[in-house]
């Protein structure tokens, strides 16, 4: 089993789809955990990020990551499909205003989704108003915004600054993602950074379970 889920981080790193697809196949045959396997593909998405960083991939090998990531969640949820009940409230996902990066965001609400969550996924370049309305409409407790580029530390600020003009700030958590840290946390006003799909995942779970802030690890 390690086996394949060492060659399925390097098969996504390569942006080799067919490998990916033929080893995911292969993993849930034997039994493998879905999410173990979406776990590897995240890993391997990762390393893809990386790789753009450095200047070895392109926007277009970013953008064919996450339709990998998508062609696999469809896979591994195909049988899930008519049978999964959402088992926590709805958590409100969105990029902020003036950003347009949404690999990261669509590989936490994929594996969140696959994990029992309810998702309203706003899109992306989404002005403060549309999390406001989305937060009144579904009732939410956690909001997450995402944003990789500076400009979008305003928006993320202007966004939880409207939450709270509408009264909602009190009773909503505010989860930033993307390129962030304690500083960006601290600037926006939001509870909890993460840039780890897993990590929001998690923050989300024991928030909507224990019905409380808890302390922010980094």
């Amino acid at each position: 089993m390690l086996k394949i889920q060492k060659m399925l981080v390097a098969a996504m790193a390569r942006l080799d789809e067919t490998m990916v697809m033929n080893l995911v196949k292969q993993g849930l045959k034997m039994g493998i955990n879905p999410y173990v396997l979406l776990e590897e593909i995240r890993i391997g998405t990762d390393r893809v990020g990386e790789l753009y960083s450095k200047g070895e991939y392109f926007l277009s090998d970013l953008i064919m990551a996450s339709e990998i990531f998508k062609d696999v969640l469809t896979l591994v949820n195909q049988d899930r499909a008519e049978t999964t009940i959402a088992s926590y409230p709805t958590v409100v996902f969105g990029t902020v205003e003036d950003d347009i990066h949404d690999i990261g965001k669509n590989i936490t609400t994929g594996i969140m989704r696959y994990n029992g969550f309810d998702i309203c996924d706003l899109g992306v370049d989404v002005p403060g108003y549309k999390f406001v309305e989305a937060v009144q409409h579904y009732n939410s407790r956690v909001v997450c915004l995402t944003g990789l580029i500076t400009e979008s530390f305003d928006s993320m600020k202007n966004t939880i600054a409207l939450l709270k003009e509408a009264g909602l700030r009190s009773r909503t958590t505010v989860i930033i993602g993307g390129l962030v840290n304690e500083s960006v946390r601290n600037y926006t006003g939001a509870d909890y950074w993460a840039t780890d799909c897993t990590k929001v995942n998690e923050l989300c779970r024991n928030i909507l379970v224990t019905n409380k802030r808890i302390v922010q690890s980094s």
